[in-house]
């Protein structure tokens, strides 16, 4: 311990360098007092004058200094008046000032040392010890007054850090008051919206409930992974025929339609479904399942709607529009062949009314009203809905190249040119002879709608899931009114056809899976056809 306060008071002593300030104006005196103060305790400055000394002052810091010791009598200031010039200064009124004379000795001058502010007058010659005992007396003074205003300083430091933690712990207790109150406010909150969700929960239940019983599509709850049926709904027991019999059950009525069974952990939304009732009947149903928690156990939510009366609506709707559609042809091909049967029957009268022979130049006229009859009928019967298609895989860049000198030499004989642009696309489900009518057909109502020195177009590319056909003309367009006609049977914008090449396309579009898209501007008209990648034939 004793060790420890010894090394504390020399780093004190070391950081608060002690001074004495030893002033004459003979050198030989300085050694002296030098020589008298050596010690390892402090440094003794000499100086030989009082302008030195006021200096000195200026320039270094008072605080350091723990005595001065002035001689009377000195050329220029005397330590008198060198010693009220220091007084004047604030920092330095507290330094112990100690004059030494040898001349000066009387009572008037002893009295004059005390008054301007020594702290002792002695008389040289000085008994050495007695200086060094006096100077030590005062730097250990100094010393001690350092350490108090050291401590001072460190207590009021530690004063403004404990007032700081003070007001810190004030502010974080005041925080955690407010911490406490939010936390408070949030688990209320929280209660209450927890509360708000279990009735809004029994409500969900209760509503599932009824929706569940009175649905009219069929609903089952099944137990995974074993798929025994928990619960079945009135509609359920309806259309099925069977009840409570086959709760606890496994009976798996609803299958796929390639027979399949559905699986446990399949999710799946409107898939087309076929179950049998209890008498045997086979019907269609749109399955949809979801994965639901009851009561922290996993089941299959299964929901069928049944769609049997509706395809069968559906069939006879099909049905009906197809008669609907054979009356609406049936009586535009009335008034197309009554035109040429009209003419023969005007030759055919003519000969038997004159009793004349049938004249050679009039049989080709009959002959060509008759092929134009057969045509009329022919196409007709190409619009059929229910005529077979035969598709295999084939590459619609083939099936156009094979076509291109036949509709070039058909261009250059009207004075017209055809561009051609084919990327890669891949092989899909196409009937060949099909595919060589719409081709032609489509390209030839692009080159008659073109005057001399008109393009054709014919382009081929994969977009996303589809490979796209684009025939584009520079004729001068379709008028927006007649665009939505455009399929009809027997509606053309030419002064001569028959109305039922278009026709055809659209139909074959249709047993291809295929949309068609028209662009129609004054600058000419562009055909898309899109051709499913995938399934084209489903």
């Amino acid at each position: 311990m004793r060790t420890k306060q010894v090394h504390a008071r020399k780093g004190f002593e070391m950081e608060h360098q002690v001074k004495i300030l030893a002033v004459d104006d003979r050198y030989e005196n300085l050694l002296a007092l030098n020589s008298i103060l050596a010690s390892s305790h402090y440094d003794v400055i000499s100086l030989q004058s009082g302008e030195e000394v006021l200096r000195y002052l200026l320039k270094e810091p008072a605080d350091h200094i723990a005595v001065i010791l002035m001689d009377v009598q000195m050329p220029g200031l005397s330590g008198f008046e060198t010693v009220e010039l220091i007084k004047q200064r604030k920092a330095c009124q507290d330094i112990p000032i100690i004059f030494l004379t040898a001349l000066s000795t009387s009572i008037e001058h002893v009295l004059k040392g005390y008054h301007v502010g020594s702290i002792d007058y002695l008389f040289k010659p000085v008994h050495p010890e007695m200086l060094r005992m006096k100077v030590d007396a005062f730097v250990n003074m100094h010393l001690g007054h350092l350490k108090i205003k050291y401590q001072s300083e460190l207590l009021h430091k530690r004063t403004l850090d404990l007032e700081e933690t003070n007001r810190k712990l004030a502010e974080a207790e005041e925080k955690l008051k407010q911490q406490n109150y939010l936390l408070e406010k949030w688990v209320e909150e929280r209660t209450s919206e927890l509360v708000d969700a279990h009735e809004k929960l029994i409500k969900s239940q209760e509503h599932f409930k009824k929706m569940f019983i009175l649905s009219p599509s069929l609903m089952a709850i099944r137990r995974l992974p074993d798929l025994t049926y928990i619960e079945i709904n009135e509609s359920w027991k309806q259309y099925t025929g069977y009840g409570d019999e086959i709760i606890g059950t496994k009976m798996d009525l609803l299958r796929k339609e390639s027979g399949e069974s559905t699986s446990c952990d399949e999710v799946i939304h409107n898939c087309k479904v076929k179950y049998e009732t209890k008498s045997k009947e086979i019907r269609t149903a749109l399955l949809s399942t979801e994965i639901i928690d009851i009561e922290n156990e996993s089941c299959l939510l299964q929901v069928a709607v049944d769609i049997t009366e509706s395809l069968r609506f559906e069939t006879e709707m099909a049905r009906l529009a197809q008669l609907n559609l054979v009356g609406e042809m049936a009586a535009g091909i009335a008034h197309e062949i009554r035109n040429p049967m009209t003419t023969i029957r005007g030759f055919l009268q003519l000969f038997r009314e004159n009793d004349r022979n049938m004249q050679k130049q009039y049989i080709p006229i009959m002959l060509e009203e008759l092929d134009r009859a057969n045509e009329i009928i022919t196409e007709y019967l190409s619009l059929a809905k229910n005529k077979q298609s035969y598709q295999k895989p084939e590459n619609i860049n083939r099936i156009i190249e094979m076509l291109l000198p036949l509709i070039q030499a058909e261009a250059v004989m009207s004075g017209k040119h055809v561009d051609f642009k084919f990327v890669d696309c891949p092989d899909i489900q196409l009937d060949d002879k099909e595919m060589r009518q719409l081709i032609l057909n489509m390209c030839m109502n692009g080159l008659e709608a073109m005057i001399v020195g008109g393009k054709l177009r014919i382009e081929t590319y994969r977009e996303n899931e589809h490979v796209v056909l684009l025939i584009a003309d520079e004729g001068t367009g379709i008028d927006e009114k007649h665009l939505e006609k455009l399929g009809r049977p027997f509606f053309t914008t030419k002064d001569e056809g028959t109305g039922l090449g278009l026709a055809i396309c659209y139909s074959i579009a249709a047993r291809h899976h295929a949309s068609i898209e028209v662009q129609s501007s004054p600058k000419g008209t562009s055909f898309f056809i899109r051709f499913p990648i995938h399934g084209s034939n489903k």
